[in-house]
């Protein structure tokens, strides 16, 4: 069979203030001067051509064609993995790239072309009762998503404040909200439906903030691998397992794997604590450096000043890099110490504000940095984190201090060649400049906002995880046995 790569987009509509997704789509009836699928209904498709830059401008292209509408009339809501569809009675295997965007203007502005003879607006729940292109319902629900996973996805891309770990939790909770709400019952009629269409939104949580999709790779992977064993265990066919049973069974599994997290973390506080506390090198008068909001950080931090407390000769002073632009380290960190920090133990802990630039100033009475890992780059181990931890490694390492990674190995995942780490707005930099609209138009500048960077595992002393403190030949080897996670997703179109 002949393989053809097309592009299909859904336009939407927002009837209700509370749809960000649009809650009326576009289908349109496909005229009798079309090659395939006459009078049949569609969404805004077309071959992707040898000469088109990239599918979505395809997608731009035929939306133009079809319905008059611009680039400027619409708002891009989702991109979706590539589907496959076969279709033996025309010798051809469809390879759809679906997309989702949402009409900012008039509705009524749309004007079609020859290929369609009408087109109507009607409500998702109503696209099963017309007779459509093969598919299209499947490819719809490829990027329209339940409202609630939605609006998780732009909490998510939009929140500053959160590392890694805390996301991989939000997309957890996420996929047990899905079942409980039983969402996918709308479109899915057997548990393999329900299977496909959870790893369909498992991966779009991977890929809202890609820097820190290490975490939520390895759950969401862990919870649909397990869920596709039951289905292999009972046949893998559409019959095998209700729908009742095969949700009940996937949030058992999630049950689970937040459980493994939480033991994960209380053994990483353990091994923490056996560092700082308990080595024969150990001092007594402790003072940590970090940056930024690592819940992982905190979680070790806050049981070593609760352990201080029992031992009358140790003193602790935490130093904390504010973390620049939104401070997550004096507003998240710092406050949330302080907010849990016992009585007993104030007199001898202290926990002090530095500006990001001032690390080598206090650096000279540190006895451990420590960070936490948005990700770390498997082959190598380098670590990705919070802008700011290159020059505060640099600093321990010129002071001779030694600087710990304190991270799950869940954080663990491929790096993409020439990956540009995430950027974001300017405006959370310039806030606090007065007077910043006089100037801030100038041509000549150009305000960077660079959320992360690299940490080469040669500026790094060991890496403190659930498995105890290892190196980086260790971190590399776990890797091996786990590289194929990422691949579980191409599933999706097979």
């Amino acid at each position: 069979m002949r393989e053809r790569w097309v592009v299909t987009s859904f336009l939407t509509v927002s009837t209700a203030s509370d749809s960000a997704q649009g809650d009326k789509v576009l289908l349109l009836k496909r005229s009798d001067k079309v090659g395939t699928y006459q009078h049949h209904w569609a969404a805004v498709s077309g071959s992707i051509e040898p000469t088109d830059t990239s599918p979505l401008s395809r997608a731009l292209i035929e939306i133009q064609e079809e319905t008059t509408l611009t680039s400027a009339d619409l708002e891009l809501v989702r991109v979706g993995r590539v589907l496959t569809i076969y279709a033996p009675n025309l010798s051809t295997v469809w390879k759809v790239h679906p997309f989702l965007f949402r009409v900012l203007c008039d509705a009524s502005k749309i004007t079609i072309d020859w290929e369609h003879e009408k087109y109507e607006w009607i409500t998702p729940d109503e696209l099963e009762h017309y007779q459509t292109v093969p598919n299209l319902v499947e490819t719809f629900y490829r990027v329209y998503l339940p409202e609630h996973v939605h609006s998780s996805l732009m909490d998510m891309y939009n929140n500053r404040s959160s590392g890694a770990q805390q996301l991989a939790a939000e997309a957890l909770n996420t996929m047990d909200e899905v079942v409980r709400l039983k969402s996918l019952r709308t479109y899915c009629k057997n548990a393999k439906e329900m299977f496909y269409a959870m790893l369909n939104i498992g991966w779009y949580f991977t890929q809202i903030r890609p820097t820190m999709k290490a975490p939520i790779i390895y759950a969401v992977v862990q919870v649909m691998s397990k869920s596709r064993e039951i289905l292999e265990q009972e046949g893998g066919n559409e019959s095998g397992i209700s729908v009742e049973e095969y949700e009940q069974k996937m949030l058992d599994i999630i049950d689970g794997i937040k459980q493994s997290s939480k033991d994960a973390d209380r053994k990483i506080v353990n091994h923490f604590l056996q560092l700082t506390l308990n080595a024969e090198s150990s001092p007594s008068h402790l003072h940590i450096m970090t940056i930024s909001y690592s819940s992982t950080i905190y979680s070790s931090l806050l049981s070593l000043i609760q352990s201080i407390q029992s031992l009358p000769d140790h003193t602790l002073k935490i130093t904390i890099m504010e973390s620049r632009p939104l401070n997550e380290g004096s507003i998240g960190l710092a406050r949330k110490l302080l907010n849990n920090l016992p009585e007993t133990a104030k007199p001898r802990v202290e926990i002090q504000i530095i500006t990001d630039a001032s690390c080598a100033y206090f650096m000279p009475t540190v006895t451990h940095v420590i960070i936490g890992a948005d990700r770390i780059a498997g082959k190598d181990a380098t670590v990705i984190n919070k802008i700011g931890s290159f020059p505060l490694a640099l600093s321990a390492k010129y002071h001779d201090k030694p600087i710990i990674v304190v991270t799950r190995t869940d954080k663990l995942a491929s790096t993409d060649e020439g990956e540009q780490l995430e950027e974001n707005a300017a405006e959370e930099v310039v806030s606090m400049y007065e007077n910043w609209s006089k100037f801030g138009t100038n041509k000549n500048i150009r305000v960077r906002n660079v959320y992360f960077e690299s940490l080469e595992p040669k500026l790094i002393n060991g890496y403190v995880t659930e498995h105890g403190v290892l190196k980086a030949n260790d971190i590399i080897n776990i890797w091996q046995g786990r590289k194929d996670d990422e691949k579980f997703f191409d599933l999706l179109e097979e």
